[in-house]
């Protein structure tokens, strides 16, 4: 189901102001996605895509001033109950989704007095969960899991009592080279405004004149030369037998990101190193490493660091790998 991807563009079609009303049949196929999402659970016992794909989902829903089912909101109190929204900077995004849904359904009414009172709860053991992610520089979870918990600080009002906030805040304005795609920008763009998605459902569309211009953005300084970067693969029990697969080092142009890394390593051994991406609003997104592939029914996925064990905050494509560096790809769960 494309739950995730029709949401963000419900959430998306919604802060344009249509004059028109094309989300009608596209709001009915997300409660569709909803549904078919969590056929899942019957045999894996969390929905086919994720949960934070079915919070976008409600949210989605609730911004659009929809109903949803007291079944489906359940089913993302009971997981938020029982600890099941992932680990790290997933949990962060996902509990943070999860807590924007939670307080667009209690503030635009669409639940019971009982139902309101459990997800005003629920919010709030989110909320203090994110101070905990925090770490020493002032990130939640990691640089693109800041964002959301911003969102959830500033929707529920505590962002001026509430000291992680200010600490995540000057670490989010020292990383904004990190959002470079359409995704993380949409993520981030309204928290410096100081604003949440939640806002989206309570604008006030008018018509605005177009004072949209172009920027004139310089060329980037073109770094010359050549780099090396070990690369290393490593897959764990219970999925393999030898933890170490692949150890190699690989030259590559000095401005190489860590997807032209993989594409050199590929090139100069074909027939040992082969790895595989799919395109996300996010940018690519590794899937396959040496014929392994990380699969969603599996809850595992392809985890990037830099040696010894230190996650990456960017993705395959964003991350440029310093000249002797040593990154590791490794498939972890989550």
């Amino acid at each position: 189901p494309q739950t995730g991807r029709l949401a963000l563009y419900l959430l998306g079609l919604r802060a344009t102001c249509p004059t028109a009303s094309p989300q009608r049949s596209l709001v009915t196929w997300l409660k569709y996605h909803l549904e078919e999402d969590w056929t899942g659970s019957r045999r894996h016992g969390h929905p086919l895509t994720s949960y934070y794909q079915y919070g976008l989902g409600v949210l989605a829903l609730c911004v659009h001033h929809k109903r949803v089912r007291e079944e489906v909101i359940r089913r993302l109190l009971t997981a938020q109950h029982h600890g099941r929204l992932g680990h790290g900077g997933n949990s962060v995004d996902t509990e943070a989704v999860v807590a924007l849904a939670f307080t667009c359904l209690e503030r635009r009414k669409l639940v019971g007095a009982e139902l309101e009172a459990e997800l005003r709860a629920a919010t709030h053991r989110a909320s203090r969960s994110m101070v905990e992610a925090q770490g020493p520089d002032g990130v939640i979870g990691n640089i693109y899991s800041t964002p959301w918990a911003l969102q959830v600080f500033l929707a529920t009002g505590v962002c001026q009592t509430e000291a992680a906030f200010g600490q995540a805040m000057d670490a989010l304005l020292e990383n904004l080279d990190a959002f470079s795609t359409a995704a993380t920008m949409a993520q981030v763009l309204p928290v410096l405004h100081g604003h949440s998605y939640l806002d989206i459902a309570s604008m006030h569309c008018q018509e605005e004149p177009d004072t949209l211009t172009p920027m004139d953005m310089e060329p980037l300084t073109e770094v010359l030369g050549n780099k090396t970067v070990q690369l290393v693969v490593e897959c764990p029990l219970p999925w393999c037998f030898e933890l170490r697969l692949y150890d190699r080092p690989v030259p590559a142009p000095a401005a190489a990101s860590l997807l032209d890394v993989l594409r050199a390593a590929a090139a100069q051994e074909p027939h040992d190193f082969t790895f595989d991406t799919q395109d996300t609003p996010h940018g690519p997104f590794l899937t396959q490493v040496l014929g392994l592939e990380a699969r969603q029914q599996k809850r595992n996925y392809w985890q990037l660091l830099t040696a010894p064990s230190t996650p990456l905050q960017m993705g395959v494509a964003d991350y440029r790998p310093r000249d002797g560096e040593t990154l590791i790809l490794r498939l972890s769960e989550w």
